[in-house]
């Protein structure tokens, strides 16, 4: 497996093995996506991640690594499947909630890991999920406020605080009330 290393503008500077992600410097990021999955009451998953990987035991929303030369909506579609059992024709619907990556940094025994997420939403009819062990301990059904408090409040994977979250977080507002948002995927 191989992972696209870029700078914070988003400029491909080389491309590594998986193995060496450790590695990476401080002016080095990878490119991730991660998802807030609505289900038919209008609630959030939160998965508590494995004790393996990147956030071993932490709160999380459905999340991964851009592989080899993916998308970010590739990525994020092949996660849903991965990690949810979500199939892609489902997945396919994920709406796109950021044009840009997201500058995020998190810490991994002592050194900090720096990506550039990109936010989805995907509204669901169902709660019916089938989790990866390797990667997921466990997911909770929970309201979306208390999901947004969680994570502003550094309870999560993601850092305190991120001025682009309240933009993110009415969007994912606006899916769950059936309002329409701008979104341009690519494919």
């Amino acid at each position: 497996m191989q992972y696209r290393v870029y700078d914070k503008n988003g400029d491909l500077k080389r491309i590594i093995e998986k193995k060496q992600e450790a590695k990476l410097g401080n002016d080095e990021w990878l490119k991730g996506v991660t998802c807030f999955v609505l289900n038919e009451n209008g609630e959030v998953l939160i998965e508590k991640r494995a004790n393996k990987g990147l956030t071993p035991g932490q709160l999380d929303l459905c999340s991964g690594h851009l592989d080899g030369d993916e998308t970010p909506t590739q990525a994020m579609i092949r996660e849903l499947g991965e990690e949810l059992g979500i199939g892609i024709e489902e997945a396919m619907n994920v709406i796109k909630l950021t044009q840009d990556g997201i500058p995020f940094e998190f810490e991994k025994s002592g050194k900090t890991l720096r990506f550039l997420i990109t936010a989805y939403c995907l509204k669901r009819n169902s709660s019916k999920v089938i989790i990866q062990k390797e990667e997921v301990d466990s997911v909770k059904w929970i309201q979306l406020e208390k999901c947004f408090e969680l994570i502003k409040n550094g309870k999560t994977k993601f850092p305190e605080s991120h001025e682009k979250y309240d933009e993110v977080f009415q969007k994912v507002i606006d899916i769950r009330d059936g309002r329409k948002i701008n979104s341009t995927l690519e494919r």
